[in-house]
């Protein structure tokens, strides 16, 4: 073996040596468990004007010990889950987290009778009850809230209907907390 093949032999060693030490370190901070802060804000577009709920788009931006931006998709609840009680899974590119909200205050509601459009705001708490992919055996608490408005449908005399949902429903959420992911 002449010093020219040695020397490219030894460089190969060593940038083999390397890989395999970049990438048993990638692999490790991908299986390191993430917690901290986490703040999420989103929105939502449904329509009840077929008479059942049709959601029209959506989308969610998640910061703080993960960033990224998804999708909110609406789950129904189980059995035994309270009136109180939402379900929704928020859906990214690394997987999906399932959420688990509960309205924590009175509502407020302004409804203008002349226009049949209303605002509201609910206060809820959140609770990440695991997921998929990334978010597999995840966890975290979140405070925040709904915000939404709509516009309801009108009875045969002009007023307002206000037992049936709106035709149109535009809701934000936002919440801070923190994730275990």
């Amino acid at each position: 073996m002449n010093e020219h093949t040695r020397h490219r032999s030894a460089t190969f060693g060593v940038l083999l040596a390397v890989v395999f030490t970049a990438g048993a370190a990638v692999s490790a901070a991908g299986a390191a468990e993430s917690t901290g802060s986490e703040r999420f804000d989103g929105g939502l577009i449904a329509s009840n004007a077929s008479g059942g709920r049709t959601v029209a788009g959506s989308a969610i931006a998640m910061s703080g010990v993960f960033d990224g931006i998804g999708r909110i998709v609406e789950r129904p609840n189980r059995s035994g889950d309270s009136a109180k009680v939402s379900r929704d899974d928020l859906v990214f590119a690394a997987g999906t987290l399932h959420i688990v909200n509960t309205d924590s205050g009175p509502p407020s509601l302004a409804v203008n009778r002349k226009t049949c459009t209303a605002t509201f705001k609910v206060p809820k708490t959140t609770r990440i009850a695991g997921g998929t992919g990334r978010f597999a055996g995840a966890t975290g608490t979140f405070v925040g809230s709904v915000s939404g408005s709509g516009v309801a449908r009108r009875n045969a005399d002009g007023s307002c209907d206000q037992q049936h949902a709106a035709l149109i429903e535009i809701d934000t959420v936002t919440a801070t907390g923190t994730m275990t992911f």
